[in-house]
């Protein structure tokens, strides 16, 4: 009877000792290596997409002034504009050509213009006279001196806007990104306007030294009328 349950019992220890062995499925192992495989593939995957998103962010926000602030001074700079020529009826003040603010060489220039026509100061030879000629002769005069301070003037805006667009063709894709070269655009996009507008204040002088010539030849036929009708007072 000993033998019997001694028998059992090592049978028993054996079994037990037995069932601590792990036992490996080589098909779940294989599914679950496939699946961190594929996990970490995702995962890097999903990296790699942050990563460009972040880049495109990057790309189209932010300050890019260092690219497009250069381009600020291609149509005007710090030399002439228009909006700088005082009004034309406030240009002679007691005969005496006065420019305001406008650049000092331009003024020099329209100034020794306008004396080297040496023109009379009035048409009756008075002073502040309210004759309808002399303050016609008056208009007409400040308009050729405001045309001649726009003309030379414009003369330099021109050759020194050559120079800067000359410079901002060469900036052009000198930008990293997609928001720098947009900024750039802008930039160019708004001193194009600029010059437009530089356009329109030399064409508003053309019209009006027109209407100064037309606001003279009206005075004269009015004044020509006035000398032949007969006054029988």
């Amino acid at each position: 009877m000993k033998r019997i349950l001694t028998i059992l019992a090592l049978g028993s220890v054996a079994t037990a000792a037995h069932a601590q062995i792990p036992v490996i499925d080589s098909t779940n192992y294989a599914v679950a290596q496939k699946t961190a495989q594929t996990t970490d593939e995702i995962l890097s995957t999903n990296k790699e997409v942050l990563e460009t998103v972040n880049e495109t962010l990057k790309a189209v926000t932010g300050d890019r002034g260092s690219v497009s602030n250069p381009l600020q001074s291609v149509a005007l700079g710090s030399g002439f504009n228009v909006s700088s020529v005082p009004s034309f009826d406030s240009l002679l003040s007691g005969g005496v050509p006065n420019f305001g603010n406008l650049s000092g060489d331009i003024a020099e220039v329209a100034t020794t213009f306008i004396n080297g026509l040496k023109l009379v100061k009035s048409l009756s030879g008075s002073d502040n006279s309210s004759h309808a000629g002399d303050q016609s002769y008056q208009e007409l005069l400040n308009t050729v001196l405001g045309v001649s301070a726009l003309i030379t003037g414009s003369q330099q805006a021109v050759q020194s806007r050559q120079q800067s667009l000359e410079q901002a063709a060469s900036q052009i894709g000198s930008a990293e990104d997609i928001k720098g070269s947009i900024d750039q655009n802008t930039q160019l996009q708004v001193q194009a306007g600029l010059t437009i507008n530089e356009l329109i204040g030399v064409m508003n002088g053309a019209v009006a030294s027109m209407q100064a010539e037309n606001q003279r030849r009206l005075t004269d036929i009015s004044n020509t009328k006035k000398a032949l009708t007969y006054n029988a007072d």
